[in-house]
């Protein structure tokens, strides 16, 4: 399997632009224990990163309490008829300086509002990223993430 920039594939590009959520799924505690969910993101291309906002109390915060960072998975594209579905491994941080505006921008409304105290900003930074091109005939493509 071939490895691509994410540059060469604009089609995936306009697609994360434009596709809403992202399944994470992330240990819970020390033991593995996993917990998944579904969230609205924004990401950044260069590099490429994730963010999510959510409550503090959240089953993805809880080890996030005492680490600084997570191991973490996430998915885009998982709904019938998305072009692409993007796979990815990597680590979920505490991000409490981000700058939101583009997440506000293509989330539509505050309801997930980071002023909110009893929520936070979270991003996923991937060091392994596979997609699949279903307009392609179902061509599978590692993504270059400059690590």
């Amino acid at each position: 399997m071939a490895t691509h920039k994410l540059s060469q594939y604009p089609k995936l590009k306009a697609f994360l632009a434009t596709e809403k959520a992202a399944t994470i799924a992330v240990p819970v505690d020390d033991k593995g224990t996993i917990h998944a969910a579904s969230l609205l993101f924004w990401n950044s291309t260069e590099p490429l990163a994730f963010y999510f906002v959510t409550n503090r109390n959240s089953q993805k915060c809880k080890l996030l309490k005492t680490h600084s960072s997570i191991p973490a998975a996430c998915v885009v594209g998982t709904s019938k008829g998305a072009k692409f579905t993007l796979q990815m491994r990597g680590r979920l941080y505490e991000a409490p300086n981000a700058n939101l505006h583009q997440y506000y921008i293509k989330r539509g409304d505050h309801f997930d509002d980071i002023a909110d105290a009893k929520n936070m900003c979270l991003v996923f930074h991937p060091n392994w990223a596979r997609f699949t091109d279903y307009d392609a005939g179902y061509e599978r493509h590692v993504l270059d993430l400059g690590e």
